[in-house]
């Protein structure tokens, strides 16, 4: 790529338009014209407009503007309830219409909570003293089929374990 000297450069990028300096007398003479039949451009000033104006400018810096604060209560107010609102609408669970029910929960997720959430004392209020007797423990029968389908079900381990 070669760069070209300034000083031989002979396009300057402006242009003039066609027949510009045939036409430059008859243009002249044309506005010439114009200014000499349009004695009024329409344009005026207003009688002691710079007297006047002295005493305007001196008069605005003695009064004080006021001063209109963005930060007050009501603009704060105004804003925090409408954050506020926002938040919520997009909190709520207005669009998620699923129902939920007790087969979806798992029994392991149940069995931890209780053992680690729950106190032994929450659990025996949910239970009445009627309800829990030796005397019901002892007189339960299992039927054989019972327990040997529940012994059948349960892998070796989980029997130590518990």
């Amino acid at each position: 790529m070669k760069h070209k000297p300034l000083n031989k450069n002979n396009h300057s990028g402006f242009k003039v338009p066609k027949n510009y300096f045939q036409d430059f007398d008859a243009t002249i003479l044309a506005e010439a014209k114009l200014k000499n039949s349009v004695s009024n451009s329409g344009f005026k000033t207003p009688d002691n407009y710079i007297a006047s104006f002295k005493s305007v400018a001196l008069d605005s810096k003695q009064r004080e503007a006021k001063v209109i604060s963005l930060f007050n209560k009501k603009n704060m107010l105004l804003f925090t309830s409408v954050a506020a609102t926002v938040v919520l609408f997009f909190n709520i669970d207005l669009f998620n219409k699923a129902t939920f029910s007790v087969s979806d929960l798992d029994t392991d997720t149940v069995d931890n909570y209780i053992l680690d959430e729950i106190e032994i004392t929450e659990l025996a209020a949910l239970f009445a003293e009627n309800e829990l007797n030796e005397t019901q423990f002892i007189d339960y029968s299992i039927s054989d089929e019972t327990l040997d389908s529940y012994l059948e079900s349960v892998e070796g381990n989980e029997l130590f374990s518990e």
